[in-house]
C-alpha cells in the first residue's frame, strides 16, 4: 500500500475522530476535555478505528494488527514447543480469546509442527474444546482423531474453537517406549470469507 493510500486512510481516521468527539472540544463549544475522546456505552476504541477488509470496505475489527490477504485474516499466530516422553500424551489448550469476527467469516485454525527428528512419528489429534484429562480427551468431539504423522506436518481445520473457544492438541506418544519426542508446532487463527 503506497503512502497516498495509508494518507487517505489516516484523514479518514481522524475525521471520525473528530466526528465522535463533537469537533475536538468536548462535543459542547466549551473547550473542555480537548483532545478526550468520549466514548459511549458498550463502544470500543477499536470501534473508532477502520480497518480495511479483504473486499475493500471498511469497518471495525478487534485486532487492528491482524493482516489480511486473499479473503483471509491472520488474527492470532502462536509457537511453542513440547517434550512428550515415552508412553506419555502432551497436550496444548489453544483458546481463541477475544477477537472480533464479522458475519460473513468463518474461524479456521491453521496448524503446523515439526518433530526434531525427522525419522520420528506420532499420533496427533484436534479435540474440541478444553480436554484436561484422558477420560475429557477420550469423549470430546474431534476435529480428527490419532492421525498417524512422521516427521511433522500440517493442515488447516474449521470448527476447532466450536466448544468453549478452545480446543486442544494432542500429540501422544504411547507407542514408544524408549523414545520422548520434541515437537515444534505453530498455529494461527484465521477469519475467512465465505459466501452463499
Amino acid at each position: 500500500r503506497g503512502l497516498e493510500g495509508r494518507g487517505g486512510e489516516l484523514e479518514s481516521m481522524v475525521e471520525l475522530l473528530k466526528r465522535t468527539n463533537g469537533g475536538g472540544n468536548g462535543g459542547d463549544g466549551s473547550g473542555g476535555g480537548e483532545g478526550m475522546i468520549s466514548l459511549e456505552d458498550g463502544m470500543n476504541i477499536n470501534d473508532l478505528i477502520p480497518l480495511k477488509k479483504a473486499s475493500g470496505a471498511t469497518g471495525s475489527s478487534a485486532s487492528s494488527l491482524a493482516s489480511t490477504q486473499g479473503g483471509e485474516r491472520i488474527l492470532w499466530t502462536k509457537s511453542s514447543s513440547l517434550v512428550v516422553g515415552a508412553g506419555m500424551v502432551g497436550h496444548s489448550f489453544i483458546e481463541l480469546g477475544s477477537v472480533q469476527i464479522e458475519s460473513y467469516e468463518t474461524v479456521t485454525l491453521r496448524w503446523k509442527f515439526d518433530l526434531t527428528r525427522e525419522e520420528e512419528d506420532i499420533y496427533f489429534s484436534i479435540l474440541k474444546g478444553i480436554c484436561e484429562d484422558k477420560r475429557k480427551q477420550r469423549s470430546a468431539d474431534a476435529c480428527f482423531r490419532s492421525r498417524h504423522v512422521k516427521g511433522g506436518g500440517g493442515g488447516d481445520v474449521s470448527g476447532a474453537f466450536a466448544v468453549q473457544n478452545a480446543c486442544t492438541l494432542v500429540w501422544s506418544n504411547e507407542m514408544s517406549w524408549f523414545r520422548p519426542k520434541t515437537i515444534k508446532w505453530t498455529v494461527e487463527a484465521v477469519a475467512i470469507e465465505w459466501s452463499d
